[in-house]
């Protein structure tokens, strides 16, 4: 049995009970298969998540990359481009997402079955930066321009547990989310860091969204 079968008899399975199988052997016995068969394929049920987090990002990467106007985008534009398409993507297990994506009290290390998903996607988004450096959207500050693609991993969970919590028809709000944050993050990669930090706490506090501001 191959992986692709055991993730989603695996989340088949969590979704119906509404949490984890209670260990592996009765995970397999219910599957029909060996747990040598299983422990081929991944060491634990954490290991196995990471590696649905892991592919949601390299997923999705893959998917953006192939887009016919990628070569062409900003990195502000790439970057966007991922945000909208990751949201999109989650959209076809929102409901694994909401049981079973990590989320942390803020300031808390981001949990070990993320760490795939980290490699992934701040690879990534050292491409998009290196771009963004050649193109003067991103400026050289020595050792702190390093810790960028960190800080962008960070902002990505804040995009993910955002549209986790969103109520808003279509996920309007998290579209402005993405949109005022990643604005905000090139600008303090920048140089217009004060307009675009009011621009979003407008948005966070309330006051952006009266009936007649549209932005």
């Amino acid at each position: 049995m191959d992986q692709e079968h055991i993730i989603g008899k695996y989340i088949h399975r969590l979704l119906e009970t509404g949490h984890p199988p209670a260990s592996v052997y009765a995970f397999v016995k219910d599957l029909e298969i060996s747990e040598r068969e299983f422990f081929e394929q991944f060491a634990s049920f954490e290991v196995l998540e990471s590696h649905i987090w892991q592919r949601v990002a390299t997923d999705t990467i893959s998917s953006v990359e192939q887009g016919e106007e990628w070569a062409g985008f900003s990195s502000q534009q790439k970057l966007l481009t991922f945000y909208y398409a990751l949201c999109d993507k989650i959209l076809d297990q929102r409901s694994f997402f909401l049981v079973r994506f990590p989320r942390l009290p803020r300031g808390d290390r981001p949990s070990q079955s993320l760490c795939g998903m980290r490699r992934a996607f701040t690879d990534f988004a050292g491409q998009i930066l290196d771009s963004g450096k050649e193109n003067g959207e991103v400026a050289c500050r020595g050792n702190l321009t390093k810790t960028y693609p960190l800080g962008l991993f960070g902002h990505l969970l804040s995009v993910i547990e955002f549209n986790m919590e969103d109520t808003s028809t279509g996920f309007e709000r998290t579209d402005a989310y993405i949109e005022k944050s990643v604005r905000l993050a090139f600008d303090v990669m920048g140089t217009q860091a004060v307009d675009s930090a009011f621009d979003l706490f407008r948005f966070l506090s309330g006051r952006s969204w009266g009936p007649n501001d549209q932005s």
